[in-house]
């Protein structure tokens, strides 16, 4: 995937969640887009793990094969 079209998603108002699928066969939501940072090649992710601890997650968006909009049931 390329960095626009990442970026296109992420910058969306209001923003809607969705769902990066891998090349692994892994997924990773993103629920929260300030939380996110992209370059050409990465998307870094920032999680929280259990209090104030946080996790960083980097993507390299070759791997990235689909996306799909999370959306909410009503």
């Amino acid at each position: 995937m390329r960095q626009d079209d990442l970026d296109e998603y992420l910058d969306r108002e209001p923003f809607q969640p969705f769902r990066l699928y891998l090349s692994t066969g892994a997924f990773v939501d993103i629920r929260q887009p300030q939380l996110t940072w992209t370059t050409r090649s990465t998307l870094t992710l920032g999680q929280a793990v259990e209090g104030d601890q946080q996790r960083f997650l980097v993507i390299a968006l070759i791997h990235i094969v689909w996306l799909e909009l999370l959306v909410p049931l009503p």
